[in-house]
């Protein structure tokens, strides 16, 4: 359960959560110590919630910005986990990273390739 997916489960369901938990926890589907995490994550979510808030309303915007890419990145990455499994998204995630490191340094070197065909012609 240590996936962001948390995130986007409203506040009033909350409650039906944990009334599932204990639900499930009594019919033998989880056991003790999975039910307990779940609520805990509850709780800390709860706890945490107004400190996050005021956080990011002292953030700058382009900051803010780049924690919702990093989020919107991790959801994706936590579909997909749930799609394929665990050794299949890293797999992928090694790739799109080598990916990403291939066009910075395509950039990076992209008015030295100008400059070379310029000079050439």
């Amino acid at each position: 359960m240590n996936s962001p997916l948390w995130a986007l489960v409203p506040d009033s369901a909350l409650p039906l959560i944990i009334v599932g938990v204990a639900l499930a926890l009594m019919i033998g589907i989880i056991k003790p110590r999975r039910a307990m995490s779940i609520v805990g994550m509850i709780i800390v979510c709860i706890i945490a919630e107004p400190f996050i808030n005021a956080l990011f309303d002292a953030l700058p915007t382009w900051l803010n910005l780049l924690i919702t890419i990093a989020f919107v990145l991790s959801m994706v990455r936590a579909g997909i986990r749930l799609l394929l499994g665990n050794r299949a998204t890293d797999h992928m995630v090694g790739i799109l990273a080598a990916d990403v490191v291939r066009l910075f340094f395509r950039i990076l070197f992209f008015p030295f390739r100008l400059l070379g065909r310029l000079v050439a012609r």
